[in-house]
């Protein structure tokens, strides 16, 4: 436990993100001058009851403490709180009295409970000075609707996001539910809302009042007993609208766009992003009426349709602005009302009003959809991803000139791709699990004079031999899961002035691939380089250390491999990692690691016999920050000297290596911070805190996570942390909650001599450790 009574004149405390501290000590109340406590993403459980003595405290943050359940009983006590965040927190119910903070600016979240000791929503009526956002949380735990009027959220008028939720379970009164949305009637000045669960079967009439002039963000989400939706088209600044899970929306029609007919107002004025999710019985979406050509969404830019499987055309015929589709999970898009015949997309939807403004087009398990690819309107189109594309064998969409980004993915019968290739304005292409796709021929990679990145994933079976030197500008190649390719070849005719493009170069389990370009990559600009699961490969590259660009390596799985960097390591290296590969023979003295002053990084997995060597020959640079080691189960025990001799080593990772039970007798390199032991069950239990017989060998290290637990955090290392680094935080707080005299203050103290002078105490201080 960290004892903080050394600090009595402690104003600020944060211990955010030190995942080991699961409580405070009963006398932090003592620290009667604590402004500002921040315990945000935390393992705290529970507070201590003496923190409600804390009557100067003005800010409390709990930002992601999920374990918290709840807050102490007199939180009624610390009258000058003026802002509460318990946002990501598992708080169950609210304590009563919370309205007795008449300062409270900032409160996220208010939860109701069902017991009586929890504070009603009456509590919410005495904080007039509400800001920002507020979220109110279980919203069936209200007994009596009038009791939700007492929370008065019209009169809150600086609160600009409110959030309103009931519970997951099936509401059992209808009635009583629309009632309690009809009496949480917010301020007009909202910005941001969003309603959960309401088990209404309707909404409210506020909900869509054109009075509400400023919301721009509204998200309707698990409303499952509607039957419609408001009419948000009447809301002059909406910008996005969400709408997901309403389970029993049929049709979409004039009361969306918020009114009835001639007399209909442009909808939607102002609408940019349009998402619909998971909606499982919704069948039409009609336009509004009475208003001939002009568009229902004029400056809609983003448009999501994801799941709605019964969803089928009469969609919104004219949307100028539109610059991105997505559609997901539709698979009956394409039918009309009638199903009396096959309609094309291109009448249904009008592709000509997307001529010149749709970026992106994004189709997913919609059959239906092929049409919209087969026009020659989408002269804008700059990414194109289509998924689960089983209509034709040929791709034969007419691709846009300007088109930059390519997707295939799981597109089974796809053969080929157009005869007239790829628009040579492609920046990336990405292949995916197209297994009788046919690769590019020659002549077309040769075109593809924009392409940068290519990802090839578990496709393209009839591959054999992959030509690194044929695309003009390519600098980063994914292959995975190439079955048949046997090998990495330049090229026939390739210019070697391509390879020069190339940075990175990924290969992962393609099972036949056996070789690489002889005599080496020619690849001078190369910085990373991975091979992985390539159980037939026998030979890696040759002349590597001719490779000064390369940071990262990686080879691992490689069983076959016998040899390799013979020449030595890449000069520049600064991350190597090196996991089976069983044939390789140990012959690190080759590879001059102990020359590598760049290499920061070393990970060396399931090799015990050649960890053994690199350790006892101390082959590792000084220079060396990080060492991982994982999967050697018969590893026993680690070299003391090899580790010794990495003088600037900061982290150490220990991953199953389960039979290792000791550390060094001559223990862990002084320079050590962070200690990482998993699935080590022998060595975790030696290591545990004080009781340990390895404990002594680890208790210098301010950071020691043990089978994903933080054990332990230092004292001092945490206290440094709040003298040194968050007084400067603590100063632009201050200023941000008009606190000038004590950011003056805060200032004053940061001199070299007083963080000294502190640090000093501190490591006097009994129990730190």
């Amino acid at each position: 436990m960290i004892d903080v009574w050394a600090l009595k004149c402690l104003r600020v405390l944060s211990l955010s993100r030190y995942k080991n501290i699961t409580q405070l000590p009963d006398n932090i109340g003592k620290h009667l001058n604590l402004r500002y406590i921040d315990l945000s993403y935390t393992a705290v459980k529970k507070l201590p009851d003496t923190l409600c003595t804390l009557y100067n405290l003005q800010t409390l943050l709990l930002v992601g403490c999920s374990s918290l359940v709840e807050l102490p009983a007199d939180m009624r006590k610390l009258i000058n709180l003026r802002h509460l965040d318990i946002s990501g927190t598992c708080i169950k119910e609210m304590p009563v009295q919370m309205g007795r903070l008449k300062s409270l600016r900032t409160l996220t979240a208010f939860v109701l409970g069902e017991s009586t000791r929890s504070g009603g929503i009456g509590e919410l009526g005495q904080l007039s000075n509400l800001r920002g956002k507020l979220s109110i949380l279980n919203l069936q735990n209200v007994v009596n609707p009038i009791d939700a009027l007492g929370a008065n959220l019209k009169d809150k008028k600086d609160l600009n996001e409110v959030e309103l939720a009931w519970g997951r379970e099936e509401a059992d009164d209808s009635i009583k539910e629309r009632h309690v949305l009809e009496s949480l009637q917010p301020s007009v000045n909202l910005v941001k809302l969003t309603i959960r669960f309401y088990g209404g079967t309707s909404f409210p009439y506020w909900l869509g009042d054109s009075s509400f002039s400023n919301v721009q963000v509204m998200r309707l989400s698990d409303c499952s007993t509607c039957f419609s939706l408001p009419p948000v088209g009447r809301l002059p600044a909406l910008r996005e609208l969400y709408i997901e899970r309403m389970k029993t929306v049929v049709s979409i029609g004039v009361e969306f766009y918020g009114g009835n007919g001639a007399s209909l107002s442009q909808p939607f004025q102002s609408l940019k992003k349009l998402e619909f999710k998971e909606m499982p019985e919704w069948e039409e979406w009609l336009s509004s009426p009475g208003r001939g050509q002009s568009p229902d969404f004029p400056r809609l830019e983003v448009l999501i349709l994801e799941n709605c499987p019964k969803l089928k055309g009469n969609l919104p015929d004219h949307l100028p602005s539109l610059r991105q589709l997505w559609v997901s999970d539709c698979g009956v898009l394409h039918e009309r009302a009638t199903r009396t015949r096959w309609i094309p997309w291109s009448l249904i939807f009008n592709t000509e009003s997307l001529r010149q403004s749709l970026k992106q087009l994004k189709i997913v398990r919609c059959p239906g959809l092929s049409s919209l690819l087969e026009t020659e309107s989408l002269s804008s189109l700059r990414t194109l991803e289509i998924q689960i594309f089983s209509r034709t064998d040929c791709l034969q969409p007419h691709f846009s000139s300007c088109l930059q980004s390519l997707s295939l993915v799981n597109c089974a019968s796809l053969l080929s791709f157009p005869r007239n290739g790829l628009p040579t304005s492609l920046t990336y292409l990405g292949i995916e699990n197209c297994r009788r796709l046919e690769f590019l021929s020659h002549e077309m990679m040769a075109k593809l004079t924009s392409l940068r990145n290519l990802d090839l994933r578990d496709s393209c079976d009839s591959l054999r031999s992959f030509p690194l030197g044929v695309f003009p500008k390519l600098s980063f190649l994914y292959i995975w899961g190439s079955k048949n390719l046997e090998s990495l070849a330049i090229g026939e005719g390739a210019d070697d002035e391509n390879l020069t493009h190339l940075d990175y170069l990924l290969i992962y389990f393609c099972p036949n691939l056996v070789s690489f370009p002889h005599g080496g990559l020619r690849t001078p600009k190369l910085a990373r380089f991975t091979v992985c699961g390539c159980k037939n490969l026998k030979l890696l590259p040759d002349r590597i250390h001719t490779l000064t660009a390369l940071r990262d390596l990686s080879i691992s799985n490689l069983p076959n491999v016998e040899s390799f960097a013979e020449g030595g390591l890449p000069p520049n290296l600064q991350s190597f990692a090196i996991s089976g590969c069983e044939k390789l023979r140990p012959s690190v003295e080759y590879w001059g690691l102990q020359r590598l002053v760049s290499l920061r990084t070393f990970r060396i997995s399931s090799r015990k016999d050649l960890l053994k060597t690199v350790l006892k020959e101390q082959l590792l640079p000084t220079t060396l920050h990080s060492l991982v080691i994982s999967g050697m189960e018969s590893l026993k025990s680690l070299e003391g000297k090899g580790l010794q001799h990495l003088t600037s080593l900061q982290e150490l990772e220990i991953w199953d290596c389960r039979s290792l039970e000791f550390l060094p007798k001559e223990g862990l390199p002084a320079s050590l911070s962070c200690l990482s032991i998993q699935k080590c069950s022998s060595l975790e239990k030696s290591c545990q805190k004080k009781t340990g017989q390895e404990w002594s060998k680890i208790a210098h290290i301010p950071c020691i996570k043990i089978d994903d637990q933080d054990n332990i955090i230092q004292g001092q290392r945490v206290f440094a942390y709040i003298n040194y680094q968050l007084l400067n935080r603590a100063m632009a707080i201050c200023k941000e909650y008009d606190s000038p005299a004590w950011a003056r203050s805060l200032s004053s103290r940061t001199s070299r001599g007083w963080i000294g002078e502190q640090n000093e105490r501190l490591a006097n201080v009994k129990g730190m450790r």
